[in-house]
Protein backbone atom coordinates (compact mmCIF):
# COMPACT_ATOMS: atom_id res chain seq x y z
CA UNK A 1 0.00 0.00 0.00
CA UNK A 2 1.60 3.14 -0.71
CA UNK A 3 1.25 6.17 1.11
CA UNK A 4 1.55 9.87 -1.34
CA UNK A 5 2.40 12.68 1.04
CA UNK A 6 3.67 16.31 -0.65
CA UNK A 7 6.64 17.52 1.00
CA UNK A 8 7.13 20.64 -0.59
CA UNK A 9 10.91 21.20 -0.76
CA UNK A 10 10.64 24.43 1.04
CA UNK A 11 9.64 23.10 4.28
CA UNK A 12 11.56 19.50 4.05
CA UNK A 13 13.19 20.44 7.15
CA UNK A 14 13.74 17.98 9.69
CA UNK A 15 14.92 14.41 10.25
CA UNK A 16 13.06 11.96 7.43
CA UNK A 17 14.13 9.23 9.41
CA UNK A 18 11.80 10.57 12.13
CA UNK A 19 8.99 10.18 9.49
CA UNK A 20 9.32 7.22 8.13
CA UNK A 21 9.91 4.94 10.99
CA UNK A 22 6.52 3.49 10.86
CA UNK A 23 5.83 3.46 7.39
CA UNK A 24 8.41 5.02 4.30
CA UNK A 25 6.44 8.10 2.13
CA UNK A 26 7.62 9.62 -1.01
CA UNK A 27 9.50 12.72 -1.71
CA UNK A 28 7.96 15.36 -4.38
CA UNK A 29 10.39 16.85 -6.75
CA UNK A 30 9.50 20.46 -7.85
CA UNK A 31 9.35 19.66 -11.30
CA UNK A 32 7.67 20.91 -14.31
CA UNK A 33 4.91 18.48 -15.33
CA UNK A 34 4.73 16.81 -18.42
CA UNK A 35 1.53 18.95 -19.27
CA UNK A 36 0.66 22.54 -17.44
CA UNK A 37 -2.21 25.12 -17.25
CA UNK A 38 -1.78 27.11 -20.18
CA UNK A 39 -0.57 30.28 -18.26
CA UNK A 40 -2.69 33.23 -17.52
CA UNK A 41 0.60 35.82 -17.19
CA UNK A 42 4.49 36.30 -17.05
CA UNK A 43 6.63 37.98 -14.51
CA UNK A 44 10.49 39.16 -14.87
CA UNK A 45 13.16 38.06 -12.16
CA UNK A 46 16.61 40.54 -13.08
CA UNK A 47 19.12 41.45 -11.14
CA UNK A 48 23.34 41.42 -10.89
CA UNK A 49 24.92 39.24 -8.46
CA UNK A 50 28.89 40.16 -7.38
CA UNK A 51 31.22 37.43 -6.89
CA UNK A 52 29.64 34.60 -8.07
CA UNK A 53 31.80 31.93 -9.72
CA UNK A 54 28.48 29.41 -11.08
CA UNK A 55 27.20 30.01 -14.15
CA UNK A 56 23.25 29.95 -13.18
CA UNK A 57 21.10 29.90 -9.97
CA UNK A 58 17.97 28.36 -9.58
CA UNK A 59 14.62 28.62 -7.90
CA UNK A 60 11.22 27.22 -7.94
CA UNK A 61 7.60 28.59 -9.06
CA UNK A 62 4.35 27.56 -7.46
CA UNK A 63 1.48 26.42 -9.96
CA UNK A 64 -1.16 24.96 -10.68
CA UNK A 65 -0.48 21.35 -9.82
CA UNK A 66 3.04 21.62 -8.87
CA UNK A 67 6.14 23.49 -8.08
CA UNK A 68 8.32 23.73 -11.61
CA UNK A 69 12.10 24.45 -11.53
CA UNK A 70 13.66 27.62 -13.58
CA UNK A 71 17.47 27.80 -14.41
CA UNK A 72 18.26 31.36 -14.39
CA UNK A 73 22.05 31.99 -16.22
CA UNK A 74 24.49 34.39 -14.81
CA UNK A 75 26.47 36.43 -17.65
CA UNK A 76 30.26 37.54 -16.70
CA UNK A 77 29.26 40.52 -15.39
CA UNK A 78 26.60 38.89 -12.58
CA UNK A 79 24.03 40.22 -13.97
CA UNK A 80 20.61 37.66 -14.78
CA UNK A 81 17.25 38.31 -16.62
CA UNK A 82 14.38 35.90 -16.50
CA UNK A 83 10.94 35.72 -17.45
CA UNK A 84 8.63 33.09 -15.36
CA UNK A 85 5.04 32.00 -16.21
CA UNK A 86 2.46 32.59 -13.77
CA UNK A 87 -0.67 30.03 -13.16
CA UNK A 88 -2.84 31.82 -10.57
CA UNK A 89 -3.28 35.47 -9.38
CA UNK A 90 0.05 35.61 -7.51
CA UNK A 91 2.37 32.82 -7.31
CA UNK A 92 5.54 32.33 -4.46
CA UNK A 93 8.79 31.84 -6.21
CA UNK A 94 11.19 29.64 -4.06
CA UNK A 95 14.97 31.49 -4.83
CA UNK A 96 17.44 28.63 -3.43
CA UNK A 97 20.42 30.67 -2.29
CA UNK A 98 22.58 30.68 0.35
CA UNK A 99 21.70 27.22 0.94
CA UNK A 100 17.96 28.06 1.58
CA UNK A 101 14.60 28.73 -0.07
CA UNK A 102 13.82 32.17 0.21
CA UNK A 103 10.15 32.83 -0.46
CA UNK A 104 9.28 35.60 -2.37
CA UNK A 105 5.53 36.38 -4.70
CA UNK A 106 5.04 37.73 -8.46
CA UNK A 107 1.82 38.75 -10.22
CA UNK A 108 0.92 39.61 -13.61
CA UNK A 109 3.49 41.87 -15.42
CA UNK A 110 5.62 41.95 -12.17
CA UNK A 111 9.30 43.12 -12.34
CA UNK A 112 11.36 41.27 -9.24
CA UNK A 113 14.62 42.92 -9.21
CA UNK A 114 17.20 40.93 -6.83
CA UNK A 115 20.95 41.74 -5.96
CA UNK A 116 23.20 40.65 -3.64
CA UNK A 117 27.25 39.95 -2.65
CA UNK A 118 28.25 36.34 -3.27
CA UNK A 119 30.66 37.00 -0.65
CA UNK A 120 27.82 38.43 2.01
CA UNK A 121 24.80 37.40 1.70
CA UNK A 122 23.51 37.96 4.67
CA UNK A 123 23.95 41.30 4.67
CA UNK A 124 23.97 42.39 0.70
CA UNK A 125 20.61 40.16 -0.31
CA UNK A 126 17.69 42.47 -1.30
CA UNK A 127 14.47 42.18 -3.45
CA UNK A 128 12.53 44.92 -4.28
CA UNK A 129 9.77 46.03 -7.20
CA UNK A 130 9.31 49.10 -8.82
CA UNK A 131 5.30 48.99 -7.72
CA UNK A 132 4.79 50.40 -4.24
CA UNK A 133 2.30 48.24 -2.87
CA UNK A 134 4.33 45.29 -4.60
CA UNK A 135 8.07 46.62 -3.06
CA UNK A 136 5.71 46.91 0.31
CA UNK A 137 4.57 43.25 -0.04
CA UNK A 138 8.17 41.72 -0.63
CA UNK A 139 9.56 43.62 2.13
CA UNK A 140 7.15 42.05 4.75
CA UNK A 141 8.03 39.48 3.48
CA UNK A 142 11.55 39.54 3.83
CA UNK A 143 10.60 40.64 7.43
CA UNK A 144 8.63 37.01 8.20
CA UNK A 145 11.86 35.35 6.14
CA UNK A 146 14.38 36.79 9.31
CA UNK A 147 12.27 36.77 12.08
CA UNK A 148 10.56 33.53 11.42
CA UNK A 149 12.24 31.29 9.34
CA UNK A 150 14.92 29.33 11.09
CA UNK A 151 12.70 29.36 14.25
CA UNK A 152 10.08 27.60 11.73
CA UNK A 153 12.41 25.25 10.46
CA UNK A 154 13.63 24.34 14.49
CA UNK A 155 9.89 23.69 14.53
CA UNK A 156 9.13 21.87 11.68
CA UNK A 157 12.08 19.47 12.65
CA UNK A 158 11.36 19.21 16.73
CA UNK A 159 7.93 18.23 16.20
CA UNK A 160 8.42 14.66 15.08
CA UNK A 161 9.93 14.07 18.58
CA UNK A 162 7.81 11.55 20.23
CA UNK A 163 8.43 12.61 23.92
CA UNK A 164 6.54 16.16 23.07
CA UNK A 165 2.58 15.96 23.85
CA UNK A 166 0.31 17.32 21.26
CA UNK A 167 -0.54 20.66 24.10
CA UNK A 168 3.57 21.15 23.64
CA UNK A 169 3.08 21.05 20.14
CA UNK A 170 0.27 23.23 19.66
CA UNK A 171 1.47 25.62 21.88
CA UNK A 172 4.56 25.48 19.50
CA UNK A 173 2.76 26.53 16.45
CA UNK A 174 0.58 28.78 17.86
CA UNK A 175 3.23 30.96 19.23
CA UNK A 176 5.10 31.25 15.97
CA UNK A 177 1.80 31.72 14.07
CA UNK A 178 0.84 34.59 16.42
CA UNK A 179 4.78 35.88 16.04
CA UNK A 180 4.24 35.86 12.42
CA UNK A 181 0.61 36.56 11.54
CA UNK A 182 1.29 40.06 13.71
CA UNK A 183 4.19 40.51 11.49
CA UNK A 184 2.36 40.01 8.30
CA UNK A 185 -0.88 42.26 9.50
CA UNK A 186 1.38 45.11 10.13
CA UNK A 187 0.26 46.16 6.04
CA UNK A 188 -3.10 44.27 6.23
CA UNK A 189 -1.46 42.45 3.29
CA UNK A 190 -4.41 39.85 2.48
CA UNK A 191 -2.25 37.12 0.96
CA UNK A 192 0.37 37.82 3.29
CA UNK A 193 -2.37 36.95 5.97
CA UNK A 194 -3.92 34.47 4.79
CA UNK A 195 -0.55 32.59 4.01
CA UNK A 196 0.09 32.96 7.50
CA UNK A 197 -3.18 31.08 8.19
CA UNK A 198 -2.75 28.31 6.33
CA UNK A 199 0.99 27.62 6.68
CA UNK A 200 0.55 27.01 10.28
CA UNK A 201 -2.93 25.36 10.08
CA UNK A 202 -1.14 22.88 7.93
CA UNK A 203 1.29 22.37 10.52
CA UNK A 204 -1.55 20.97 13.15
CA UNK A 205 -3.46 19.05 10.15
CA UNK A 206 -0.03 17.52 9.47
CA UNK A 207 0.52 16.28 13.26
CA UNK A 208 -2.98 15.31 13.78
CA UNK A 209 -3.90 18.11 16.08
CA UNK A 210 -6.78 18.91 13.79
CA UNK A 211 -10.11 19.57 15.19
CA UNK A 212 -8.86 19.65 18.97
CA UNK A 213 -6.82 22.58 18.23
CA UNK A 214 -7.19 25.76 16.56
CA UNK A 215 -4.99 28.24 15.88
CA UNK A 216 -5.61 31.85 18.07
CA UNK A 217 -4.16 35.16 17.86
CA UNK A 218 -3.91 36.10 21.73
CA UNK A 219 -3.09 39.64 21.07
CA UNK A 220 -6.41 41.83 22.04
CA UNK A 221 -5.77 44.66 20.55
CA UNK A 222 -8.33 45.66 17.72
CA UNK A 223 -6.11 43.91 14.80
CA UNK A 224 -5.39 41.21 17.19
CA UNK A 225 -9.54 40.87 17.06
CA UNK A 226 -9.90 41.26 13.39
CA UNK A 227 -7.25 38.02 12.66
CA UNK A 228 -9.42 35.83 15.22
CA UNK A 229 -12.63 37.28 13.27
CA UNK A 230 -11.41 36.69 9.92
CA UNK A 231 -10.06 33.02 10.99
CA UNK A 232 -12.50 31.91 13.84
CA UNK A 233 -12.52 28.10 14.99
CA UNK A 234 -13.05 25.67 12.16
CA UNK A 235 -12.09 28.58 9.23
CA UNK A 236 -10.30 26.07 7.25
CA UNK A 237 -13.46 24.45 6.34
CA UNK A 238 -14.47 26.89 4.55
CA UNK A 239 -13.59 27.24 0.36
CA UNK A 240 -11.92 30.73 -0.59
CA UNK A 241 -11.41 31.51 -4.30
CA UNK A 242 -9.57 34.56 -3.01
CA UNK A 243 -6.99 32.29 -1.47
CA UNK A 244 -7.33 29.47 -4.01
CA UNK A 245 -6.11 32.31 -6.46
CA UNK A 246 -3.02 33.85 -4.35
CA UNK A 247 -2.25 31.45 -1.77
CA UNK A 248 0.01 28.39 -2.18
CA UNK A 249 -0.10 27.39 1.37
CA UNK A 250 -3.50 27.15 0.82
CA UNK A 251 -3.37 24.70 -2.35
CA UNK A 252 -1.51 22.90 0.30
CA UNK A 253 -3.44 22.38 2.55
CA UNK A 254 -6.27 21.77 1.15
CA UNK A 255 -4.91 19.15 -1.32
CA UNK A 256 -3.41 16.90 1.82
CA UNK A 257 -6.31 17.93 4.39
CA UNK A 258 -9.34 16.60 1.93
CA UNK A 259 -6.81 13.40 1.17
CA UNK A 260 -5.70 12.19 4.71
CA UNK A 261 -8.62 13.06 6.76
CA UNK A 262 -11.11 10.69 6.84
CA UNK A 263 -14.34 10.31 8.70
CA UNK A 264 -14.18 6.59 8.64
CA UNK A 265 -10.40 5.45 9.69
CA UNK A 266 -11.17 1.75 10.14
CA UNK A 267 -13.27 -1.25 10.05
CA UNK A 268 -14.32 -4.32 11.82
CA UNK A 269 -15.41 -7.18 9.54
CA UNK A 270 -17.15 -10.39 11.24
CA UNK A 271 -16.50 -13.57 9.68
CA UNK A 272 -13.62 -15.68 8.27
CA UNK A 273 -14.23 -14.72 4.51
CA UNK A 274 -13.34 -11.29 5.07
CA UNK A 275 -10.91 -10.97 2.80
CA UNK A 276 -13.24 -11.23 -0.13
CA UNK A 277 -15.31 -8.76 1.52
CA UNK A 278 -12.68 -5.90 1.19
CA UNK A 279 -12.78 -3.22 -1.76
CA UNK A 280 -9.79 -3.47 -3.53
CA UNK A 281 -7.07 -0.46 -2.25
CA UNK A 282 -7.94 2.15 -4.74
CA UNK A 283 -6.37 5.61 -2.83
CA UNK A 284 -7.04 7.66 -6.58
CA UNK A 285 -10.61 6.67 -6.29
CA UNK A 286 -11.23 7.72 -2.88
CA UNK A 287 -9.74 11.00 -3.53
CA UNK A 288 -11.64 11.56 -6.83
CA UNK A 289 -14.92 10.33 -4.98
CA UNK A 290 -14.07 12.95 -1.78
CA UNK A 291 -13.60 16.11 -4.15
CA UNK A 292 -16.52 15.76 -5.84
CA UNK A 293 -18.41 15.46 -2.52
CA UNK A 294 -16.60 18.27 -0.72
CA UNK A 295 -16.27 21.05 -3.07
CA UNK A 296 -18.85 23.56 -3.80
CA UNK A 297 -16.85 25.57 -6.31
CA UNK A 298 -16.10 23.85 -9.59
CA UNK A 299 -12.73 25.63 -10.24
CA UNK A 300 -11.43 24.31 -7.39
CA UNK A 301 -13.00 20.62 -7.62
CA UNK A 302 -11.50 20.62 -10.72
CA UNK A 303 -7.80 21.60 -10.12
CA UNK A 304 -8.09 19.05 -6.78
CA UNK A 305 -9.15 16.17 -9.11
CA UNK A 306 -6.70 17.11 -11.98
CA UNK A 307 -3.92 16.89 -9.41
CA UNK A 308 -4.67 14.12 -7.97
CA UNK A 309 -4.70 12.36 -11.30
CA UNK A 310 -1.61 14.03 -12.34
CA UNK A 311 0.16 12.56 -9.60
CA UNK A 312 -2.17 9.44 -9.30
CA UNK A 313 0.08 8.44 -12.83
CA UNK A 314 3.03 8.73 -10.71
CA UNK A 315 2.09 6.65 -7.82
CA UNK A 316 -1.14 4.13 -8.12
CA UNK A 317 -2.63 1.67 -10.39
CA UNK A 318 -2.38 2.94 -14.16
CA UNK A 319 -5.69 0.98 -14.34
CA UNK A 320 -7.52 3.07 -11.80
CA UNK A 321 -6.15 6.17 -12.59
CA UNK A 322 -6.54 5.91 -15.98
CA UNK A 323 -10.56 5.24 -15.31
CA UNK A 324 -10.56 8.25 -13.14
CA UNK A 325 -9.99 10.10 -15.70
CA UNK A 326 -12.28 8.43 -18.15
CA UNK A 327 -14.82 9.61 -15.57
CA UNK A 328 -13.68 12.49 -14.71
CA UNK A 329 -13.54 14.02 -17.75
CA UNK A 330 -16.94 13.73 -18.67
CA UNK A 331 -17.52 16.17 -15.67
CA UNK A 332 -14.77 18.97 -15.59
CA UNK A 333 -16.01 21.99 -15.93
CA UNK A 334 -12.57 24.29 -16.46
CA UNK A 335 -11.77 24.13 -20.00
CA UNK A 336 -7.87 25.22 -19.31
CA UNK A 337 -7.73 21.89 -16.72
CA UNK A 338 -9.88 19.81 -19.01
CA UNK A 339 -7.18 21.05 -21.51
CA UNK A 340 -4.30 19.89 -19.75
CA UNK A 341 -5.49 16.63 -18.13
CA UNK A 342 -5.95 15.57 -22.25
CA UNK A 343 -2.14 16.30 -22.73
CA UNK A 344 -1.53 14.98 -19.96
CA UNK A 345 -3.01 11.65 -19.87
CA UNK A 346 -2.09 11.27 -23.87
CA UNK A 347 1.53 11.71 -22.36
CA UNK A 348 1.40 8.75 -19.94
CA UNK A 349 -0.34 6.02 -22.58
CA UNK A 350 3.58 5.55 -23.10
CA UNK A 351 3.73 4.21 -19.77
CA UNK A 352 1.20 1.65 -20.05
CA UNK A 353 1.60 -1.50 -18.55
CA UNK A 354 2.21 -3.44 -22.49
CA UNK A 355 3.96 -0.16 -23.90
CA UNK A 356 7.55 -0.73 -24.60
CA UNK A 357 9.92 1.05 -22.03
CA UNK A 358 11.67 4.17 -23.11
CA UNK A 359 15.28 3.37 -24.14
CA UNK A 360 17.92 5.16 -22.23
CA UNK A 361 21.66 4.81 -21.58
CA UNK A 362 23.45 5.55 -18.31
CA UNK A 363 26.45 5.75 -16.88
CA UNK A 364 27.41 3.47 -13.79
CA UNK A 365 29.49 3.65 -11.02
CA UNK A 366 32.28 2.16 -13.34
CA UNK A 367 32.00 4.90 -15.90
CA UNK A 368 30.34 2.93 -18.68
CA UNK A 369 27.13 3.33 -20.59
CA UNK A 370 24.73 1.11 -19.78
CA UNK A 371 21.62 1.31 -21.74
CA UNK A 372 17.93 -0.80 -21.33
CA UNK A 373 17.91 -2.65 -24.36
CA UNK A 374 21.42 -4.54 -23.41
CA UNK A 375 19.26 -6.45 -20.71
CA UNK A 376 16.39 -7.09 -23.12
CA UNK A 377 15.55 -10.59 -22.12
CA UNK A 378 15.68 -9.93 -18.73
CA UNK A 379 13.50 -9.10 -16.01
CA UNK A 380 14.42 -5.50 -15.14
CA UNK A 381 13.62 -3.43 -11.56
CA UNK A 382 14.65 -0.18 -11.97
CA UNK A 383 14.52 1.80 -8.37
CA UNK A 384 14.53 5.51 -9.10
CA UNK A 385 16.10 6.87 -6.10
CA UNK A 386 18.36 9.59 -4.14
CA UNK A 387 21.14 9.89 -1.32
CA UNK A 388 19.14 12.52 0.27
CA UNK A 389 15.75 10.66 0.31
CA UNK A 390 15.14 9.03 3.66
CA UNK A 391 12.34 6.91 2.66
CA UNK A 392 14.96 5.65 -0.31
CA UNK A 393 17.58 5.11 1.84
CA UNK A 394 15.04 3.34 4.78
CA UNK A 395 14.47 0.39 1.61
CA UNK A 396 17.88 0.01 0.74
CA UNK A 397 19.39 -0.18 4.40
CA UNK A 398 15.95 -2.24 5.43
CA UNK A 399 15.12 -4.60 2.62
CA UNK A 400 16.92 -4.59 -1.10
CA UNK A 401 19.48 -6.51 0.13
CA UNK A 402 17.35 -9.72 1.41
CA UNK A 403 15.32 -8.60 -2.44
CA UNK A 404 18.37 -9.29 -4.39
CA UNK A 405 19.43 -12.37 -2.53
CA UNK A 406 16.25 -13.84 -3.22
CA UNK A 407 16.86 -13.45 -6.98
CA UNK A 408 20.43 -13.58 -7.60
CA UNK A 409 20.32 -16.75 -9.47
CA UNK A 410 17.19 -15.49 -11.62
CA UNK A 411 17.08 -13.72 -14.64
CA UNK A 412 16.42 -10.74 -13.05
CA UNK A 413 18.76 -7.45 -12.77
CA UNK A 414 18.54 -4.81 -10.19
CA UNK A 415 18.80 -1.36 -11.85
CA UNK A 416 19.64 1.34 -9.16
CA UNK A 417 19.33 4.90 -10.56
CA UNK A 418 20.30 7.89 -8.21
CA UNK A 419 18.66 11.17 -9.73
CA UNK A 420 19.36 13.89 -6.57
CA UNK A 421 23.18 14.02 -6.71
CA UNK A 422 26.13 14.64 -8.49
CA UNK A 423 28.50 11.91 -9.16
CA UNK A 424 30.92 11.99 -6.49
CA UNK A 425 28.25 12.30 -3.68
CA UNK A 426 26.91 9.36 -5.66
CA UNK A 427 29.63 7.08 -5.53
CA UNK A 428 30.67 8.16 -1.74
CA UNK A 429 26.93 6.77 -0.72
CA UNK A 430 27.14 3.68 -2.72
CA UNK A 431 30.17 2.71 -0.53
CA UNK A 432 28.44 3.81 2.92
CA UNK A 433 25.20 2.43 2.13
CA UNK A 434 26.54 -0.82 0.17
CA UNK A 435 24.05 -0.63 -2.59
CA UNK A 436 23.81 -3.97 -4.37
CA UNK A 437 22.45 -4.12 -7.95
CA UNK A 438 23.54 -2.10 -11.23
CA UNK A 439 24.26 1.41 -10.23
CA UNK A 440 23.46 4.28 -12.70
CA UNK A 441 23.02 8.48 -12.47
CA UNK A 442 20.25 10.60 -14.14
CA UNK A 443 21.94 13.89 -12.96
CA UNK A 444 19.82 16.72 -12.76
CA UNK A 445 16.26 14.73 -11.88
CA UNK A 446 13.33 16.43 -13.30
CA UNK A 447 15.85 18.00 -16.00
CA UNK A 448 17.51 14.51 -16.69
CA UNK A 449 15.79 13.15 -19.88
CA UNK A 450 15.50 9.34 -18.73
CA UNK A 451 13.35 10.81 -15.65
CA UNK A 452 11.09 12.76 -17.54
CA UNK A 453 10.23 9.85 -20.17
CA UNK A 454 9.45 7.53 -17.03
CA UNK A 455 7.92 10.48 -15.22
CA UNK A 456 9.71 10.07 -12.24
CA UNK A 457 8.36 13.21 -10.17
CA UNK A 458 8.73 11.62 -6.76
CA UNK A 459 11.07 9.08 -5.85
CA UNK A 460 11.01 6.57 -4.57
CA UNK A 461 9.96 5.18 -7.92
CA UNK A 462 9.95 1.88 -8.93
CA UNK A 463 9.53 0.23 -12.39
CA UNK A 464 9.45 -3.27 -13.33
CA UNK A 465 10.07 -4.31 -17.04
CA UNK A 466 9.86 -7.70 -18.71
CA UNK A 467 11.94 -9.71 -20.81
CA UNK A 468 10.24 -8.69 -23.98
CA UNK A 469 11.47 -5.01 -22.89
CA UNK A 470 7.55 -4.31 -22.80
CA UNK A 471 6.39 -2.20 -18.83
CA UNK A 472 5.03 -4.38 -16.23
CA UNK A 473 4.22 -1.78 -13.92
CA UNK A 474 5.27 1.59 -13.87
CA UNK A 475 4.50 1.95 -9.91
CA UNK A 476 5.46 -1.35 -9.14
CA UNK A 477 5.72 -1.70 -5.39
CA UNK A 478 8.81 -0.78 -3.00
CA UNK A 479 10.50 -3.98 -1.57
CA UNK A 480 9.43 -3.25 2.00
CA UNK A 481 5.96 -4.59 0.26
CA UNK A 482 6.87 -8.38 0.75
CA UNK A 483 4.62 -10.78 -1.34
CA UNK A 484 2.98 -8.17 -3.42
CA UNK A 485 6.34 -7.03 -5.49
CA UNK A 486 7.45 -10.98 -5.03
CA UNK A 487 4.30 -11.80 -7.11
CA UNK A 488 4.86 -9.28 -9.61
CA UNK A 489 8.05 -10.49 -10.22
CA UNK A 490 7.68 -14.03 -10.22
CA UNK A 491 5.07 -13.62 -13.34
CA UNK A 492 6.98 -11.77 -14.70
CA UNK A 493 9.89 -14.66 -14.52
CA UNK A 494 7.12 -16.83 -15.87
CA UNK A 495 5.93 -14.33 -18.96
CA UNK A 496 9.20 -14.59 -20.36
CA UNK A 497 8.61 -14.40 -24.19
CA UNK A 498 12.18 -13.29 -25.05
Amino acid sequence: MKNLLLITLLFLTGSLTAQIKKKPVKIIAESKPVAVPVPKASAVIKGNVKNFTDKYWEMAVTGDFTNYSVTVPVDKDGNFNKTINIDGETEDIYLYLNDDAITVCAQKNDTLIVNWDNKDFKNTFKVSSPKPRINERLQTMMSVYNLCRKELMDLSSSLYNGKMTDSMKYEKINYLYNKEMITVAVNLDQKLITDAYYRYIGLLSQHHLLPKYDLHISDTSAKGNMLNQQFPPGAYHTESEFAYKNCDTYKSFLFNYIRFSRTLNSTTIDGSDWNSKMIPFAPVWNEYHLAMANFSLYEIRDWFITRTIVEGFGSYSFEDVSNVYKDFITKIKTPRYADSLKQYYAAMQQLKPGKPAPEFSLKNDKGEMVSLKSLRGKVVYIDFWGVGCGPCVYEIKNTTAALHERYKDKNVVFLNICVDSDEKTWKSNLTSLNVSGVNLIAEGWTRNPVCQKYNVTGIPHYITIGTDGKIVNNNSERPSSGDTLIAELDKALKNNTY
